[in-house]
């Protein structure tokens, strides 16, 4: 409970000079939590973790075991905080890849021990990184949609398949593709040099048939199969649910 009375003090002190500073809403950073504090505008971090390809298949699987334990606003450091050569092939396909899953995180935001400017790390991947920036930018007005529905439901914004297709039974068993809110499904690029992705697209019910659009290419997609899905570097597998 520590975590979550420190983060209630801090929320209650700034709340308090409102009148002072005009402040309206509150965000921190915590490392420690509990359930229920996102409350208090607290979000959970993974932590300074490496800037390694493991490091960021943990941090699909930890982001999703986090929020559905009652911890609502997550994040990772994109790109991983410790070690990381922006010379290196190998780190800037990791950040590129990085910032795609932080896009589709309910906060999206990088940070390192370096210098971190993304036109350092040259043009392929400044390009890359710059589409997905952009990509999120046009999703404010989804992501606030679900942060309302995290403050007035509880459901997380980021949810394993089986949260919302518990009927599908070949939901059980997929581990890092994920809901982002009630409608995308994203399957983040986690291992180095991939450049196609399996994606399972489920079905609502079990039965109905479900389609599903790429979000980048527009193609169309019938569920309750497994697809070899193409993913260059400047784009990753996202699919929005048909109505």
């Amino acid at each position: 409970m520590f975590p979550n009375w420190h983060t209630q003090a801090i929320y209650d002190g700034l709340i308090s000079t409102k009148q002072r500073t005009g402040l309206d809403d509150v965000i921190m950073l915590t490392r420690s939590a509990w359930a229920g504090m996102s409350k208090y505008g607290a979000a959970l971090w993974s932590g300074d973790t490496d800037s390694t390809w493991t490091s960021l298949q943990v941090s699909v699987t930890a982001g999703l075991n986090a929020q559905m334990s009652g911890i609502a606003w997550w994040t990772t450091d994109i790109g991983g905080y410790a070690k990381g050569d922006i010379e290196s092939a190998d780190f800037r396909e990791l950040i590129v890849r990085w910032f795609q899953y932080g896009s589709v995180c309910s906060l999206f935001r990088q940070h390192g021990a370096r210098d971190t400017e993304i036109w350092l790390l040259g043009d392929e991947a400044e390009a890359a990184i710059t589409k997905t920036i952009k990509w999120r930018a046009d999703m404010k007005g989804y992501v606030l949609e679900a942060m309302k529905s995290v403050s007035e439901t509880g459901q997380p914004v980021n949810r394993p398949l089986i949260f919302d297709f518990p009927e599908d039974q070949n939901c059980w068993g997929v581990e890092r593709q994920f809901m982002f809110g009630a409608n995308i499904l994203a399957a983040p690029v986690t291992v180095f040099g991939a450049r196609t992705w399996s994606v399972y697209l489920p079905t609502q019910g079990g039965s109905t048939m479900t389609t599903w659009k790429h979000m980048f290419t527009n193609e169309m997609f019938i569920g309750g199969q497994t697809y070899e899905i193409d993913a260059p570097l400047d784009e990753f597998p996202l699919f929005q649910m048909q109505d």
